[in-house]
């Protein structure tokens, strides 16, 4: 709901410049109006000083510059009324939500009448809150190679899955280590699965160090594609990050990557 709220803000700022330039372009000095005859590959403008009238001066390639004028301060005029109906819409809509939102109805209840309940509509927190809450199954492949603890408590298995951990606990996300996940009947197990309360889903992580091992990268290659194959994709609800000889992570550059995405 607070991103909800907060792109509603965003809409109203720009709908606010708009609205300011809009109404300096509606005063462009220049009479009458524009008629267009589109010819397809080339058009023909008219200038038409008479109210009611269909018949006006034609307007050379020469004087383009009063054909753009009337053409943006009809297009002004016109969209000036709709942005300022959207604007008081959105500005009486925000005022009701800072009055409360439906989710708050839910969270202001003691915990004993909230256990009594289904509730239709929730706030972002107690959505994380249930995720982070709810069991899963975590991988238990090689456990002998989780050697490297982590702030949360986890063992993983190197030093950048540490940082990783420790970065994403820092900044406050709710993850999960090596979830198992049933992509249609083939086992997929991400390095971390996280809590996206923006957009109140679960994305997932995928660090691949090896990169400059041929079969590493294949078999990173076809985990990709497992994927995508699956409705997770790269740049949407997957993030890939990875390391080689000569690359190594950038943690500054991460953790903006990450705030960006999250926070």
């Amino acid at each position: 709901m607070k991103a909800f709220i907060e792109s509603l803000k965003n809409r109203r700022e720009i709908l606010k410049r708009c609205i300011e330039q809009a109404e300096k372009d509606a005063k462009i000095d220049v009479q009458g109006r524009l008629e267009i005859s589109d010819k397809g590959e080339k058009c023909d403008y008219y200038h038409i000083l008479q109210p009611g009238s269909k018949h006006g001066r034609y307007i050379s390639k020469q004087q383009m510059s009063t054909v753009k004028d009337l053409a943006q301060r009809d297009y002004s005029n016109r969209t000036l009324t709709k942005m300022k109906q959207e604007l008081s819409a959105l500005e009486r809509y925000l005022r009701l939500l800072e009055k409360g939102t439906p989710e708050d109805v839910y969270s202001r209840m003691c915990t004993a009448r909230q256990k009594l309940i289904k509730p239709l509509l929730v706030s972002d927190e107690i959505l994380e809150q249930w995720w982070a809450q709810e069991p899963f199954v975590q991988s238990t492949h090689m456990p002998g190679n989780k050697i490297y603890p982590t702030k949360k408590g986890d063992m993983v298995r190197s030093k950048s899955e540490v940082f990783f951990a420790d970065t994403f606990l820092d900044m406050g996300l709710s993850y999960r280590y090596e979830q198992v996940l049933d992509l249609h009947g083939v086992s997929m197990v991400p390095d971390f699965s996280l809590w996206d309360r923006k957009r109140r889903r679960e994305v997932y992580h995928e660090h691949f160090g090896l990169m400059d091992d041929p079969d590493y990268r294949q078999k990173a290659l076809r985990k990709i594609d497992v994927y995508r194959r699956n409705g997770i994709y790269v740049g949407k609800n997957l993030i890939t990050t990875f390391e080689g000889n000569g690359s190594t992570l950038n943690m500054r550059e991460m953790k903006a990557m990450f705030a960006e995405l999250f926070l």
